[in-house]
């Protein structure tokens, strides 16, 4: 009868794939090959490179050895290579030893599903039936795809242990060929170790098919990396590790076809002998974090392939990292490090009241200081969805920690605003929904809120007072000495070092055109790092035109209304290939420039990128941010410039008089050319 076939290293051949020529050299069994196309051709060419068969339907018969196949379009044929030898055509009891393949295990881990299978093919030429074994455990699930079949065909799948076997209820029937576009598969959950007896018949008598099977791996527990693309087989568990003040919301759960719905079993589990029972999702259903738990368990109800996604959303206060806690705290001696810490400095900070998770009430946390008995004025001013919510400050007794006094406002104005004179210590905010616990509900939307708090001294309070002893005066003497020594050194040096650079200045604005004085420098060896940044420092004391002419003719000066900004291209030994070094000069005529910003522009090619900025400021990509230029104040930088353009734009921004200004001037200025050009 023949034998069968354990393990298929290197098939191919199954069709159909992705529309591109194919050619590929496989080894065969002797045996026939089918071809079927629609609108193309498969040719056969045997070890000799002597062409068998060119068609684009046909049966041949091939021998023993390497065959070379090629499609021009394979995603327009399917096909059958003969790979595995002859079977037997009589299923084996169950205690019946019978060579059986042994699958690579498929794992899942929620991603792609990348398992290649095993792959078998068969012929029922002058046969009744054709019949393999796979190898099968508990807690796996097979899945046999009918690949291809050249007429009618039965696939018919029974289960047997050591002693007993059960024909399943799984079959794949067709009354023709397959088709290029078809997708039978049968998906076979595996309650218990044995084995899967496989029977391929047909009633004609002719039959050629191909078979791929997997064995996937549905009983380990794999972590989810990730939320946006979930795939798998059968009910194989996955978790995530949920916070309790995050919650999911399932946005996809379908087939691998995307025509029906799958339903999603999860489970919180606390810890190994601690688990809550099951609970049913689907698409749009929210999933909300607990407390304590380890994580979520999730399991996709279907014998089939599924996709799924999921959205993750945190409801956290106040840049906490947590939801902001409802209730006080019991006593000073508390931890109150849970609540979230609002500094009062007039910065905002964001939070939600999430009446879906029960989440209807927030406190958060203020510090004041200062000396006994002062008073601090606290100024809460609440913005955003905020019709339905008010805000109480609470001043806090520091010794009992009961409120000695509070104020609570509503919405007026677009806003809540709240004010209230506290003592010195901690004190506490409570932004709540006006219908209390009667505003949670499974179904309402959470509440976003900003918080801005500011605070202002209205009484200093009492300046503690002690008696110093004479000792403490003698040291007192003594350390007054040793600190103004240590405080005027900094000056001595700062005022050593001003006259150093003040007559450095003055030599180096002696001599004109300081770039040719660079570039000679350079070609000497003579030259150091620190002496450009030096000479940048000293020449910004210098009176503007002076400071100019000391570096000679600019390729670019631009003067309009506001600023004045000269650049020069350095000698390009100072940076790396493809880096373009540039000293820029920027002078603010009789205004004050805010929020001013320098940026680099390429008219052509790729963009400018900024590689490096002295004296240092900070810089992202193409854009040098300059902060604050003064009235009549001058500012010399050297910038290195990132990029195999030859061309550059120059633009610099910011506010004026609290207006936005910007400034560009109307020249190009290029690397390879002395001059910049209209």
């Amino acid at each position: 009868m023949g034998r069968t076939v354990t393990c298929l290293l290197a098939l191919l051949m199954v069709l159909p794939m992705a529309s591109l020529a194919y050619t590929e050299t496989q080894m065969t069994e002797e045996g026939t090959a089918w071809f079927d196309c629609e609108d193309s051709w498969a040719s056969i060419h045997n070890s000799n490179g002597d062409e068998v068969a060119n068609g684009s339907d046909y049966t041949v018969l091939l021998s023993a050895e390497n065959h070379t196949f090629e499609i021009p379009e394979d995603g327009e044929c399917q096909g059958v290579i003969p790979v595995s030898g002859e079977m037997p055509d009589t299923r084996p009891a169950p205690s019946e030893t019978f060579a059986t393949i042994s699958h690579p295990l498929c794992p899942q881990y929620g991603h792609s599903i990348t398992c290649p299978g095993i792959y078998t093919t068969g012929d029922l030429i002058d046969d009744s039936a054709d019949i393999f074994a796979i190898n099968v455990s508990q807690g796996q699930m097979l899945v046999v795809y009918l690949v291809a079949a050249s007429t009618s065909i039965e696939v018919a799948l029974h289960f047997q242990n050591a002693t007993n076997e059960i024909e399943l209820d799984k079959k794949i029937i067709l009354s023709v060929n397959t088709s290029i576009s078809d997708n039978n598969a049968l998906y076979v959950p595996i309650d218990e170790d044995g084995r899967v007896i496989a029977s391929v018949s047909s009633p004609s008598l002719d039959t050629i098919w191909s078979i791929r099977s997997k064995l996937f791996d549905v009983s380990t527990n794999q972590p989810l990396t990730h939320l946006d693309n979930i795939v798998g087989v059968g009910e194989s568990p996955l978790n995530y590790p949920l916070g309790e003040d995050e919650s999911l919301v399932i946005t996809k759960s379908v087939t691998s076809d995307g025509v029906e719905q799958v339903g999603i079993k999860y489970r919180y589990i606390y810890s190994e002998n601690s688990i809550s029972e099951w609970k049913n999702a689907s698409v749009d259903d929210r999933i909300k974090g607990v407390s304590d738990i380890d994580y979520i368990e999730f399991k996709w109800e279907c014998e089939c392939q599924w996709m799924s996604s999921m959205s993750r959303f945190r409801h956290f206060d106040a840049g906490w990292g947590m939801d902001a806690p409802g209730l006080l705290p019991m006593s000073s001696a508390s931890d109150n490090s849970s609540y979230p810490l609002v500094i009062m400095d007039g910065h905002s900070e964001d939070g939600e009241l999430t009446l879906h998770m029960g989440d209807y009430r927030d406190i958060l946390r203020v510090e004041t200081t200062g000396w006994n008995e002062s008073i601090h004025l606290v100024d809460v001013i609440i913005e955003g969805d905020i019709y339905d919510l008010e805000v109480t400050i609470w001043d806090i007794d520091q010794k009992t920690w009961n409120p000695l006094e509070e104020v609570t406002k509503t919405y007026s104005m677009n806003q809540i605003s709240a004010s209230l004179e506290v003592g010195r210590g901690t004190h506490f905010i409570l932004i709540q929904h006006i219908n209390g616990s009667d505003s949670v509900s499974e179904n309402s939307e959470p509440i976003n809120w900003k918080i801005r708090v500011t605070t202002a001294v209205l009484d200093e309070g009492e300046e503690p007072w002690f008696p110093p002893s004479e000792d403490v005066k003698d040291a007192a003497s003594i350390f007054y000495w040793l600190i103004g020594f240590v405080l005027i050194v900094p000056f001595i040096i700062f005022y050593v070092v001003v006259q150093k650079d003040k007559q450095f200045a003055i030599e180096f604005a002696s001599r004109k055109n300081r770039l040719e004085w660079l570039s000679t420098r350079l070609d000497n060896g003579e030259f150091k790092p620190g002496e450009l940044t030096r000479a940048l420092r000293a020449v910004s004391s210098l009176e503007w035109e002076e400071a100019l002419d000391v570096w000679g003719e600019p390729k670019l000066r631009h003067l309009t209304e506001g600023i004045d900004m000269a650049i020069w291209s350095l000698d390009p030994r100072l940076a790396k290939k493809d880096e373009w070094p540039l000293l820029v000069a920027v002078k603010s005529m009789d205004t004050e420039w805010n929020v001013a910003a320098l940026r680099f522009e390429a008219p052509q090619g790729e963009p400018w990128n900024i590689k490096s900025v002295e004296p240092k400021l900070l810089f992202r990509d193409h854009e040098i941010f300059l902060d604050t230029i003064n009235r009549d104040s001058r500012l010399f930088i050297q910038v290195t410039l990132r990029g195999k353009g030859d061309s550059m734009d120059v633009h610099i921004s910011g506010m004026v008089r609290g207006e936005p200004m910007a400034s560009k001037p109307s020249n190009t200025i290029y690397r390879s050319d002395e001059t910049s050009e209209e």
